[in-house]
Parts: structure tokens; C-alpha cells; sequence
């Protein structure tokens, strides 16, 4: 009996409603593309510096009721809020039964308030979150790290979900592993151009549809333009 494909994005990020609109972007896609799909706020709420992660359910049935997450995909707002999913998930196997592929921007948010301890700030950088991320996949754990450097776009912070999206629709694109439901980008597109917010100009709202479109692309393209090893653990683009 073959296993059915499956497809469980988790969107850690601190607050702000723009993650809770990318978990409706990716939840369209999904339906776009022909499947089901549930979204599960698992954690905060939607504001200034606070913590919020949300998860995305796709499936090939419909979708009732709780589920086993079984999470695939972390698409972290930036190192360290990925790295919390990684690292409070305990049992890492059970946890990502099928691996797990980290997308996120290269950076660190530093928080707004930083409580101190006498071992220093709550924190780490840059290198010291890499280094926790190749220390889980040297003990064999089946971690992939797709990174990317948002700011070199000069875009605002809020057009990083677009990217982040055409990210993870490439990389599914690429691995070709039967296991994952994989998105079209036309199903991506439209499920970014349902939750576009609108204004009563509409030529301002034609504008904002089209830079988030050429966004995603953006991200899709960076990731398809790699020139790697589809089997590296470690891809920065």
C-alpha cells in the first residue's frame, strides 16, 4: 500500500499579523492546487514582539479535528525562531518522521526586551545558531537548512512571507521525493493573490498584487538558481 503524501508547514515567527495572513496564503495555495488543508495557531498571538507560530496542515483528504502535525517544514522568520522548533521538539525523530527542512531568513531578530541571566543574553548570534543547526546534523539527524538573505532585496520585512513561499515551492519542486505534496507556483500565485490586503484604490491594489507576485517569484527563482548538490544539508542562497 503506498503511503499517501503529506504536507505540514510550521511558521514560527515573532508577532505580527503577517505570518497569520502567510498561513492563510499557504492554506490557499494548498486548495488551489487541488488538496485540503487546516491551519493550527499552536502557540501566541499576533503582536508587537511577541511570539507566534502557526501551522499549516496539507493533505490529499480532508482534514478533521486535531491531527498529528509531523511537522516538514519550519519557515522561520529568522534563525532564532526556527531554531526554536527545532530544538524544543525533543525527539526529533518522532517529531519529523519523514526529516525536517528549516527555510529561513540568515539573520537574527534580536527582541525587543532581552532578559539577562549571569550566562549572558537569551540570544546567540549568527554563527553560534549555524553551529547549533550542524551540531543536529552531525548526530544524524535528518535536518536540511535552506537559508536565505532577505536583505539584500531591500524589500520590507512584510514581503518575506511572498519569498519565503516561493522558497519552499521551489525546494518541494526540486527534491522530487514522493513522500511531500508539492505546490505549483500558479496555485502559490493565487493562493498570495487571494490575501492581498485591499483599498479603495484600485490601481493601488493592482500595484500591491503584482509586487507580491514578482516577490514570490523572487524567492523561487533564488532557490531554483542554486548551484549545489540537491543532496547538501547546507544550502545558503
Amino acid at each position: 500500500m503506498a503511503t499517501e503524501r503529506q504536507l505540514t508547514i510550521s511558521n514560527p515567527s515573532i508577532g505580527g499579523s503577517g505570518y497569520l495572513t502567510l498561513s492563510n496564503i499557504e492554506a490557499d495555495a494548498a486548495i488551489a492546487a487541488g488538496f485540503h488543508a487546516a491551519i493550527h495557531q499552536c502557540r501566541g498571538l499576533a503582536q508587537a514582539g511577541g511570539p507566534l507560530c502557526v501551522d499549516v496542515m496539507i493533505r490529499e483528504h480532508e482534514v478533521r479535528g486535531s491531527v498529528p502535525h509531523n511537522v516538514d517544514y519550519i519557515n522561520g522568520y529568522d534563525l532564532s525562531e526556527a531554531w526554536r522548533g527545532v530544538f524544543t521538539a525533543g525527539d526529533f525523530a518522532g517529531t519529523f518522521p519523514r526529516g525536517l527542512t528549516v527555510v529561513a531568513d540568515f539573520y537574527v531578530d534580536e527582541p525587543i526586551l532581552v532578559t539577562a541571566s549571569r550566562k549572558g543574553p537569551r540570544y546567540l548570534t549568527r554563527d553560534e545558531y549555524l553551529k547549533r543547526y550542524e551540531e543536529v546534523i552531525d548526530q544524524g539527524h535528518n535536518l536540511r537548512l535552506v537559508f536565505y538573505d532577505f536583505s539584500k532585496y531591500k524589500l520590507r520585512n512584510i514581503m518575506k512571507g511572498p519569498f519565503s513561499l516561493g522558497v519552499i515551492v521551489a525546494d518541494l519542486d526540486l527534491r522530487e521525493d514522493a513522500r511531500f505534496i508539492t505546490l505549483s507556483k500558479e496555485a502559490a500565485i493565487e493562493g498570495i493573490l487571494n490575501n492581498v490586503p485591499q483599498k479603495a484604490d484600485p490601481v493601488a491594489n493592482e500595484k500591491m498584487r503584482k509586487l507580491n507576485q514578482d516577490v514570490f517569484e523572487t524567492g523561487y527563482a533564488a532557490r531554483k538558481q542554486f548551484a549545489g548538490s540537491l543532496d547538501e544539508k547546507i544550502i545558503l542562497i
